[in-house]
């Protein structure tokens, strides 16, 4: 007869041990691999969040831009909003198209701007969002709020909003399309949708009566584009044009604004270099020339207004 030898309790202890050591390091080596290497099979790729630069005539007293801001949050909860100014004269399109301008060009092209100015908010004027050459989008009424930047950017194209699924839900409102038509459509823009999406082309938008500068027979043509609470005059002639007129400092430039006395100013950097009470002309901050009277009113002395044409000239 065979005797069958079986194991103390001492040794399947020490077995279950042994087993459940080796087990144990199995987990722990694999595990980190396929750790490294699994990827969720319901990862989507992040949404690309735009920056949206805010620009109106609302004020901050009343409600409007609060709503505006709360209404493009519920359809991107992560928007970035930069508030440009809401402070613009009210219902100044061409001040708000000059600073939408100077704002502008320090943004980075994939910007989307919400510009309202809009005093025929209701009427048969279209609510549109254009793209231009640097791929800027602006959105706004159409009414020459735009002139400047598409003056200065280009176009490369302008639609007219009609995508209904892009507005307000519900019954829209005739006097607040910041809220029901235009905030909706820029958030919907910073999520990245497809620009195409917003309506149809056109081709007919509105500007502001105000033609681009020019050189003509060595003479700098433009207009007054922006008078300043101090009364200094700039005019739609840039710094770089100056330069390509072989302008210098200290340059004499006789200096035609509207039906006003043509008179001599000296082509400085600042105030300051020339004395208490005499006329200026120099490239400002805005790098648009700029017609001063130092510690005076240029636009009360020659009876500048907004458009009036300008002829500079160097002697």
């Amino acid at each position: 007869m065979v005797k069958l030898r079986m194991p103390g309790h001492g040794q399947l202890l020490k077995r279950a041990e042994k087993f459940l050591f080796l087990t144990l390091a199995a987990i722990l080596l694999v595990a980190p691999l396929s750790g490294c290497t699994r990827q969720p099979t319901s990862a989507l790729p992040p949404v690309p969040i735009k920056t949206i630069a805010f620009l109106t005539d609302y004020g901050t007293k009343d409600f409007y831009v609060g709503a505006v801001k709360g209404r493009i949050l519920q359809i991107n909860p992560e928007a970035k909003i930069i508030d440009i100014t809401h402070e613009v004269t009210p219902y100044d399109i061409h001040e708000g198209a000059v600073t939408l301008l100077l704002a502008a060009r320090e943004f980075s092209n994939d910007t989307i701007f919400l510009a309202i100015v809009d005093p025929g908010v209701g009427t048969e004027r279209r609510p549109i969002a254009a793209q231009t050459n640097d791929n800027k989008i602006f959105v706004a009424p159409d009414n020459g709020l735009l002139t400047f930047v598409f003056q200065e950017f280009g176009v490369k194209e302008v639609r007219q909003i009609t995508n209904e699924s892009w507005m307000r839900p519900g019954e829209r409102s005739y006097s607040f399309h910041g809220r029901d038509i235009f905030g909706p459509v820029a958030a919907h823009l910073s999520l990245g949708e497809s620009f195409s999406e917003v309506g149809p082309v056109i081709t007919d938008y509105a500007t502001l009566p105000i033609s681009p500068s020019k050189v003509e027979d060595g003479n700098l043509i433009g207009q007054v584009l922006w008078i300043d609470q101090y009364g200094n005059v700039q005019v739609n002639i840039t710094g770089k044009q100056a330069e390509d007129a072989g302008w210098v400092i200290n340059d004499r430039i006789h200096i035609k604004v509207g039906t006003a006395t043509p008179f001599v100013a000296p082509f400085v950097h600042t105030y300051g270099d020339v004395p208490e009470g005499k006329p200026l002309i120099f490239q400002a901050s805005t790098d648009f020339l700029e017609i001063s009277i130092n510690m005076g009113n240029m636009a009360e002395f020659t009876g500048a207004k907004i458009g009036i044409p300008v002829i500079l000239t160097k002697e």
